[in-house]
Parts: structure tokens; sequence; C-alpha cells
């Protein structure tokens, strides 16, 4: 990564967590920081009696003894915690889907010991899960770390996430910070971590479809029959020609067998809502 790129990624994600510790109620400073002698961190931040040392580090700029010095300082001032912010590096290699499925058995074994451990690793698993789903969409794939919630946000904005999914992972992901960053106790339920985890293992069979994609499908190859077949009332209505008329609602189950219930009622309803009966497009 160019040492420009970095910069703006650092600066980018260093506004990103001031604002998410500010919104939790914390004063966040970047420059006048109060650490004694010549101690400086990325942020300094402050709630009541605590404090919160931050500093951003990667693989290729973390220094050992930096971090250990931060650690330190924060052990001898009361009520302070150092937090490093892991800044991703530039992605060498797409996620490999095997290694995602690994990933998301690991979880699954781990959940009935430790639902907050089982939803670490399934986080992990879906973040790998979203940027093959960008890959596979010929989207541009962003970086990993800091990026992989822009990722799925931009997928989402491109109606490629549904908007209940993408609400129930808005939540979760605040349940996962508060776990990774903050050593939250909080517990997500089963359910939380099982709907993480199905969401990540359909995204990297390719077996994710959101209500966008499956009406942008359906509509490529279907179409109403007032545009192209004959009306005729006494005869029964249009006057359909070989194949037809089809149904939206059996279309939709045979070619998107795995789409969740609520995405396929919901595609199905809305195509429903444009025409009753459907017929295939004509060639060109």
């Amino acid at each position: 990564m160019s040492p420009k790129r970095r910069k703006n990624l650092f600066t980018d994600y260093l506004q990103r967590i001031v604002a998410e510790l500010q919104a939790d109620g914390w004063i966040v400073s970047t420059e006048d920081q109060g650490l004694p002698g010549a101690f400086r961190a990325d942020l300094v931040a402050r709630r009541g009696d605590e404090m919160l040392i931050g500093e951003l580090a990667s693989r290729e700029t973390a220094k050992r003894d930096s971090l250990e010095q931060l650690a330190r300082l924060a052990e001898s001032i009361p009520g302070a915690r150092l937090q490093v912010y892991w800044l991703g590096d530039a992605v060498e290699s797409l996620p490999v889907p095997a290694n995602v499925e690994r990933i998301i058995v690991e979880a699954r074994g781990v959940l009935p010991h430790s639902t907050p451990a089982s939803l670490l690793l399934a986080w992990a698993g879906l973040e790998a899960a979203v940027t093959h789903l960008s890959s596979e969409l010929k989207l541009q794939v962003m970086e990993v770390g800091a990026s992989s919630w822009q990722t799925l946000t931009n997928l989402y904005s491109l109606g490629h996430i549904d908007e209940s999914d993408f609400k129930r992972l808005s939540e979760l992901w605040r349940v996962r910070n508060d776990i990774a960053h903050r050593g939250s106790p909080t517990k997500p339920s089963n359910e939380d971590v099982s709907f993480v985890l199905d969401l990540a293992r359909r995204m990297v069979r390719g077996q994710y479809a959101s209500v966008d994609d499956m009406i942008d499908w359906f509509l490529e190859r279907y179409e109403d029959p007032v545009n192209q077949l004959p009306y005729d009332g006494a005869e029964g209505g249009y006057q359909y020609q070989g194949d037809g008329p089809f149904d939206a609602d059996e279309v939709l189950r045979e070619a998107f067998p795995q789409s969740s219930e609520a995405s396929f009622l919901e595609a199905a309803r809305l195509l429903n809502s444009m025409a009753a009966e459907w017929v295939l497009k004509r060639d060109e």
C-alpha cells in the first residue's frame, strides 16, 4: 500500500473511531491529550473516571516497543486502558471459499460454549464472505479491516443486501465491536450468531439473493403478457401461445431455493403487484 493511500485510510478510520466514541459519551482528543512525559497516542478519550488510550496499527506499521510503552503507561494511570485498533492492510488475495467455510464450522463448534467468541469468529467469516460476494458481483473490492463495513454498506446501498438483513447486521456490528474493542460482557443470542453464520454461508456459496436481485433477475426474463399477447375476453383473456402463463411465486421458488422466506415473500409480493401472470420475454 502506498504511503498516501495508507494515510488516507488511517485518517478515515480514525475519524470513524472518534465518532463512535463520542456517540458513546466519550470526550475525545487527538491533539492536546494530556498524557504524562513525552507520550503521545493516536487518540485519548475520557468519560468520567475512565480513560482510553487509543492507537491505530497494522501488520506493516505496528511497533512492539511503542505499544508496550503505551500499555505500561495505561497500567500506571487509574481507570485507564490501552485500546489498539488494527488497521486493515491491502487485500493481497480474495478470500478462499473453503477457508470461509472452515471458519463457519469452527464458529458453530464454539457456539454451545461461548456466544461472544462464536460471534467474533462468525463476523470474521462474514467479512470474508462479503468481500467474496463483492468480487462475484464485480464490484470494487475494498480494503479489509476498516473497510469491511464500508463494503457491506456499499452492497446494501446498491440493493444487493436486504434492508432487514442490513438493519440486523448493523445492530450486531455494534455488539461485535463492544465485545472486540471494549471487552463488553454482552452476550449475543444463539439466534443472532446463527443468523450471521447462515448469511456468511449463503454469500460464499453464491446462494444469497436480495429482494432487488430476485426482481431484477425475474424482469430480465419475464414480462407482463400485455406487452406481447392478444387479449380476448370472450375466450378467457390473453391468448397464450406455447409456454405460459408463468407464476412469479413458482419461478422464484425454483430459481432461488436458498433465499430466505422473508426475502422470497417480499419479492413475490412486489412482482404480483405488477402483474398476475407472466410470459417469457421474446428474443430481441
